[in-house]
């Protein structure tokens, strides 16, 4: 299955959704005021939010169609419409022609699927860097073991502490670790948090406080996993945690399990940051670097 085929199959859900509800707005219908109003309460309904289906339906609009319409036009435009709102999103997380350390620390509420994603990114990572993973989420001790499993690679070394533990000096002994043995990437994971706990917070605050303070990398890479599934609600959890601590980019995961995978977009335009991964299945190639062109017309179950 190539990458577009991967795209299509992981976003059905929210494509199905989307394209059969267009479609069925437009079969043997001219567009007019009522048929603008059915499509745009099926984007709002996608969780595409309202200011972006007011940019999507204006589009429309000012491309003045006003006779029976092939729904593949509209689709097409939509999609064209959407990829521009995505375009800047794209950026690439692995640098792997990059000689100095790259600190990963994943941040984001339970269940999200931090733990996971880390062990899927570890199969994107060229396999002659050497790769430090930390376990900062002392609280949990089947987190750790989870972690643990995902990083059985030669390139790979495990690095946690003891139940309970400061996760903060975990991080610190994991930093000084780096610096002795010349890791090429460090990567944390944390517990799950929410905004109303005000001590995990503070101890994430304190994380990144101690790997600033520990190394000489000036770019700690802060990456919001959000899961897909949680529709609209992701982007309370974008505006607090860039809040707390910063977020220079976001990895989405489960976009496979929702049909309101267009919640995408209005964090994107919203808040302009990267989106490094999308996570559209349970095996470890369905993470899959971003793309704004395959996603945007996946999402409305195009060929482009």
């Amino acid at each position: 299955m190539n990458i577009y085929d991967k795209f299509k199959n992981g976003l059905k859900k929210s494509s199905s959704f989307l394209s059969t509800n267009i479609i069925n707005s437009l079969i043997s219908k001219k567009i007019s005021d009522e048929i603008l109003e059915e499509i745009e309460t099926t984007l709002i309904s996608a969780d595409i939010g309202l200011e972006v289906t007011n940019q999507l339906i204006n589009r429309i609009k000012k491309n003045k169609i006003n006779s029976n319409t092939n729904t593949d036009i509209i689709l097409n435009l939509l999609a064209k419409e959407i990829t521009n709102i995505l375009k800047n999103s794209e950026k690439k997380l692995i640098q792997d022609h990059n000689n100095q350390i790259n600190i990963l620390l994943f941040i984001g509420v339970n269940g999200s699927g931090k733990t996971t994603t880390i062990g899927k990114l570890i199969n994107k990572i060229d396999s002659n860097k050497k790769i430090l993973i930390a376990a900062c989420d002392t609280f949990r001790a089947a987190a750790v073991e989870q972690l643990k499993k995902w990083t059985s690679k030669d390139n790979v070394t495990f690095f946690h502490g003891f139940i309970n533990q400061d996760p903060a000096s975990v991080a610190f002994n994991a930093c000084k670790k780096i610096n002795i043995e010349s890791f090429d990437y460090l990567i944390i994971d944390t517990a799950g948090r929410l905004s109303n706990n005000t001590n995990l917070i503070n101890q994430l605050i304190k994380i990144k406080s101690v790997i600033q303070k520990s190394t000489n990398i000036e770019i700690i890479n802060s990456i919001l996993v959000l899961d897909g599934t949680n529709g609209s609600n992701m982007i309370k959890q974008v505006d607090t945690f860039k809040k707390i601590i910063g977020i220079t980019g976001l990895i989405i995961t489960k976009l496979d399990g929702t049909a309101k995978g267009g919640a995408i977009i209005p964090i994107a335009k919203k808040y302009q940051i990267p989106i490094h991964f999308v996570g559209l299945g349970e095996q470890k190639d369905d993470l899959l670097e971003f793309d704004a062109e395959k996603f945007s017309y996946s999402l409305l179950g195009l060929n482009n």
